[in-house]
């Protein structure tokens, strides 16, 4: 990552910086960061993505917009009010209604090869429930329009600015950017889907797939993808639809964008089974996005090694994805994780993983399979010996199952340290670190609002950061 920026600064005048952010602070101001506040020339030039921009606009019918609550202050205006061009405001609220907003908002994510199938959908099912845990660990994005807001992320905003659904779907079909709603692996227990909205499918269109040789699992994913509209379909698509040509596959699969993504091969030659991690934020520094990424591609090996049984009600998975949404979740929130039938006494007693989940998993009630944790509980560990060790142990134990030498153990240990530093709450999440810099700036007036001043300096000082 430090190659690439080298990379980007050969490229830039020596007064630029290239910026690792989520969103930049000011974006959206009006006059003093650009005019107009999101121009044209932000968005990629090629007809597709100006078509995909301009469809998701179209469709509901009505223009989109998402609402922040301000982050209170002791000369913060009372009543807070911000009234967008459309006059769709909320009292103590911020409006955002521009699509480029929320699609320029930036991210981490990482994509994990699988030796086949069963592999993958294994890998796809277990870090599922583990989207919310890294989306509150990696939060940073507590301003907005020049303001502080009392949230933390950028997930929902994003997905409130591409939410194309007509005001009739509401109810029943869920939006194209949200959390994941179906489990794939064949190996998954019973009674894990919840009162969650369904997801929209043409059964006719799972039929087909079921009789082309699916199984209902997989069926039922891929249906509830394929029945959505697509945002972008040219002449040219249509005509050269054929059997050999997975064009349209891709855009209409390109087109939900779920925390994790299942990507099947699409030709022999390809990249194989892949799954796609996608919640985590941007953050401020190289070294935080090495961590986060070398982090979960370790993680992914200890699933696909040990077998780890990560599974949680689908409703569990939603109601602490709300948690994770909220200000300073990543210390005080507490989430919904597995605390048995996870794949204990994996080596000491030469059992598999696998039996081992299918054995705990059966002899418990549902109250001790789950529990809410903290994220410390999560990452290092239960105090309780017979708890949940925690997945950074999970990690380091599968460094030792593959014999990893000392001087690799050595050079990862940083990485992993951070992790367990931001674990605990001792190394704090940039959306934390950004709003105690605006606090304690000298040119900050007490009433939520970022000046130009302070946003530089901010700038500034992440800009060194990352040279340090």
């Amino acid at each position: 990552m430090r190659q690439r920026r080298h990379v980007i600064n050969r490229y830039l005048l020596p007064h630029q910086q290239a910026m690792s952010l989520c969103v930049f602070p000011r974006v959206g101001v009006k006059d003093t960061w650009t005019t107009p506040s999101t121009p044209n020339h932000l968005v990629c030039p090629l007809p597709r993505y100006q078509l995909l921009a301009k469809n998701v606009q179209d469709r509901p019918q009505g223009r989109m917009r998402t609402y922040f609550p301000v982050a209170r202050d002791e000369l913060t205006s009372n009543p807070f009010h911000d009234d967008p061009p459309t006059g769709k405001g909320i009292t103590e609220h911020l409006c955002l209604d521009e699509l480029e907003i929320g699609t320029g908002c930036c991210s981490i994510q990482t994509t994990f090869q699988a030796a086949n199938e069963t592999e993958a959908r294994w890998l796809y099912d277990q870090l599922i429930p583990l989207g919310h845990v890294l989306l509150a660990m990696t939060a940073a994005t507590p301003m907005w329009k020049g303001y502080l807001v009392d949230t933390d992320i950028r997930w929902q905003r994003f997905g409130d600015l591409v939410d194309d659904r007509r005001p009739e779907e509401m109810d029943y079909v869920p939006p194209r950017w949200t959390w994941n709603r179906t489990y794939l692996s064949r190996d998954k227990p019973p009674m894990l889907g919840g009162k969650a909205p369904l997801q929209p499918m043409d059964k006719t269109i799972k039929n087909r797939l079921l009789e082309g040789g699916m199984d209902d699992a997989l069926a039922e994913h891929f249906a509830s993808i394929l029945t959505r509209d697509p945002l972008l379909l040219t002449r040219a698509d249509l005509d050269n639809l054929n059997e050999s040509n997975s064009r349209l596959f891709e855009l209409l699969h390109g087109c939900v964008w779920h925390h994790v993504r299942f990507k099947p091969p699409l030709t022999d030659s390809g990249p194989g089974w892949c799954v796609e991690f996608r919640p985590m934020e941007v953050q401020l520094t190289d070294f935080e996005n090495a961590a986060f990424a070398i982090f979960m591609y370790l993680l992914s090996r200890a699933i696909t090694t040990f077998h780890l049984n990560f599974y949680l009600p689908l409703d569990m998975v939603g109601e602490s994805w709300e948690t994770a949404q909220k200000r300073n979740a990543a210390i005080e929130g507490r989430f919904w994780f597995r605390r048995s039938g996870w794949s204990s006494e994996f080596h000491s007693n030469g059992q598999s993983a696998k039996s081992m989940c299918k054995d705990k998993t059966h002899h418990h009630h549902a109250e001790k399979e789950y529990g809410l944790m903290t994220v410390d509980e999560i990452v290092n560990g239960e105090d309780n010996p017979e708890g949940f060790p925690g997945l950074l142990a999970l990690v380091w134990q599968y460094l030792d199952h593959t014999e990893v030498s000392t001087v690799e153990k050595s050079q990862l240990a940083p990485y992993l340290d951070l992790i367990e530093r931001r674990a605990n709450g001792t190394s704090p999440t940039p959306a934390s670190w950004m709003r105690e810099f605006v606090h304690q700036h000298e040119g900050y007036s007490r009433n939520s609002y970022v000046s130009e001043q302070v946003c530089y300096d901010m700038m500034e000082e992440i800009s060194a950061l990352n040279k340090s």
